[in-house]
C-alpha cells in the first residue's frame, strides 16, 4: 500500500540527467550506474558506485528525492521516505515496490493454477516468491507491514503466514 510522500515539495523541474557522474568526471574516477536529484538536476553515481556521490550529497544539501539516470529505467526514490515514489493524480506516494511486485507475481501464479503452499518457486518471469515470502513474512512478524498490504496477501488463495 501507498502513503503520500512527505518529502514530494523538494521536487523541482530539472534538465535531463547528464552522461556521467559530475563529482567523478572532475576527479577522474568511475561510477556504475547514474541517479539525478530532484531538486537540483545533479548527475551523479549509485551507492553501489564507489564514491557514493548521489546519496553523499542528498545527505549533505538535504534533497532528498532522486531518480534513476540510467537508460530504460524510470523509478524515484524518497531517501526521506527511504521508499520509491510515484506520481499520481492525489500527488506523490511511497509504496514498497517488492511488496507490491510480489502480490502482482503470487496472483498471476495463482491464475495460472499454481499454488502458494510452498512458494519456495520462481514465477515464469522469473520473479523469486521464495524471497519475497519470507520479506513479507519477517515484515508481519517485526509489525512493519502495511495493514492493506498484509490484507491483500492473505486474500491469495493458499496463503498462509
Amino acid at each position: 500500500m501507498s502513503r503520500p510522500c512527505v518529502h514530494a515539495d523538494a521536487i523541482r523541474p530539472v534538465p535531463p540527467p547528464g552522461s556521467g557522474c559530475e563529482t567523478c568526471l572532475d576527479i577522474g574516477d568511475t561510477w556504475v550506474h547514474l541517479r539525478q536529484c530532484l531538486t537540483c538536476g545533479r548527475t551523479l553515481c549509485c551507492d553501489d558506485s564507489p564514491n557514493r556521490h548521489t546519496s553523499r550529497h542528498c545527505r549533505a544539501e538535504g534533497h532528498p528525492v532522486i531518480r534513476s539516470a540510467e537508460p530504460g529505467e524510470d523509478w524515484v526514490y524518497c531517501f526521506g521516505e527511504e521508499a520509491m515514489i510515484r506520481e499520481t493524480p492525489a500527488g506523490w506516494e511511497a509504496f514498497n515496490w517488492f511488496v507490491e511486485a510480489g502480490i502482482e507475481a503470487a496472483t498471476a501464479h495463482v491464475a495460472r493454477g499454481l499454488t502458494l503452499e510452498n512458494p519456495d518457486v520462481f514465477t515464469a518471469d522469473g520473479f523469486d516468491l521464495s524471497e519475497w515470502a519470507v520479506y513479507v513474512r519477517a515484515r508481519r512478524e517485526a509489525g512493519t507491514l502495511d495493514a492493506d498490504d498484509a490484507a491483500s496477501i492473505e486474500a491469495l488463495p493458499g496463503w498462509t503466514w
